[in-house]
């Protein structure tokens, strides 16, 4: 069996080796990518049931290491938060042999199966429903779906509670000079700092554009958590509180009775799932927007001017948390769009509008890009959208 592996092995890095990448063509470097991500794929998964069994018959002790996350840090030269990761789903698949054998054939990454795996373990029912997601669903949008399965199989308020009381934030000066802030709060608390930041980190993000500038989202942020504490202004007897926004998705049925029953959510759009009543608390601390899920029917609000009212307004922007064009994950200065045009009689109705980065709005709307539909595929907040990025017909 090993003498099998190791001759594979010592095939493919042949292989590898005879490739000149410098004179591969477009596709071929394409496929390429996408041959070495199935052998990358394919090797995680055999360290992760491998790691398994060395755990089960404690492979790891005496070498050294005073944990097996420690011993595989150093046995793979690991970052020892992977280590810590791939041990703990290691410890997981034991229990979910279908998300096992997904992860072994390839059909699953290995972020795909943490995400499986962390829902399965706690709701074992949910195991086929989150490996069905996972075959077209993005890894935000099973990540999303799976916190709302912990969420229904654990006592949430409790889960809140014990978060809150591991809060804190950390800052501390690096071997380069940099300053470093890691901090830990609850999904409610997190959104309200996501929220103050979000105008200042558009701002700057448009300021940028404006003078061609081009950086990182994460640049963006750190630029707007300065301009947040320039902004912030404390007196003796009151200390003011940014006009922070969120989008609260409920169940009108949890809303009234206090708490969430299996298949309802109560959640922080583009967070995560909160306590509802964590949701109404911090109903009179923030200028929220309810989304009532049994309220207004959000499909039926359409429009046939160029202005977008504002419950469509936000819904577009709760479904459409990234740029929808595949191949984009910006977040940051988004922009509605009409999918068929408002000069030709597009109206504003949630399937006519979808939001994207300014780069692809202008694509679209001056050099003849388009979104093809994929049908059959839900929209569901992120970029595993129902779309296709086509370039101009000359250019294809």
């Amino acid at each position: 069996m090993f003498d099998r592996l190791r001759n594979a092995h010592t095939e493919l890095q042949s292989a590898m080796a005879a490739i000149d990448v410098d004179v591969v063509d477009a596709a071929g470097a394409r496929e390429l990518v996408g041959l070495a991500d199935e052998v990358r794929r394919s090797g995680d998964a055999l360290r992760t049931v491998a790691v398994g069994q060395v755990e089960r018959t404690n492979g790891w002790r005496g070498q050294g290491a005073k944990s097996i996350s420690e011993w595989l840090s150093i046995e793979t030269d690991c970052a020892h938060y992977e280590a810590q990761s791939v041990v703990m789903l290691a410890g997981q698949l034991q229990h979910l042999p279908v998300t096992q054998a997904a992860l072994r054939s390839g059909e699953l990454s290995g972020t795909q199966a943490v995400e499986v795996a962390r829902g399965a373990i706690v709701a074992p029912n949910t195991e086929t429903q989150l490996l069905n997601l996972a075959t077209y669903a993005t890894v935000s949008d099973l990540r999303d779906a799976t916190s709302r399965v912990v969420a229904a199989a654990t006592d949430e308020a409790e889960r809140h509670r014990q978060v809150h009381k591991s809060r804190s934030l950390k800052w501390w000066v690096g071997e380069d000079g940099a300053c470093n802030l890691k901090g830990r709060m609850t999904v409610a608390n997190g959104a309200l700092v996501k929220a103050a930041l979000a105008p200042f980190e558009d701002s700057i993000f448009k300021q940028a554009r404006k003078s061609g500038a081009h950086e990182r989202p994460e640049a963006y942020a750190a630029d707007a958590l300065m301009a947040l504490c320039a902004a912030k202004t404390v007196s003796t007897t009151k200390t003011t509180r940014s006009n922070a926004v969120m989008n609260i998705r409920v169940d009108i049925d949890a809303l009234k009775r206090g708490r969430t029953d299996h298949g309802e959510i109560c959640e922080i759009a583009g967070v995560g799932p909160i306590p509802v009543a964590t949701a109404t608390e911090y109903l009179g601390e923030a200028f929220l927007k309810l989304l009532v899920v049994d309220g207004v029917d959000i499909k039926t609000v359409a429009h046939m001017g160029r202005a977008i009212p504002a419950p469509l307004r936000t819904a577009v922007e709760e479904r459409d948390r990234v740029c929808q064009v595949p191949t984009c994950d910006m977040s940051v200065g988004l922009e509605i769009d009409h999918i068929k045009p408002f000069a030709e009689g597009g109206p504003a109705s949630l399937e006519n509008l979808v939001r994207l980065c300014k780069r692809h709005h202008l694509q679209k709307t001056h050099d003849g890009y388009r979104l093809e539909k994929i049908e059959d595929r839900p929209r569901n907040g992120a970029k595993g959208t129902p779309w296709r990025w086509r370039p101009p017909p000359d250019t294809s």
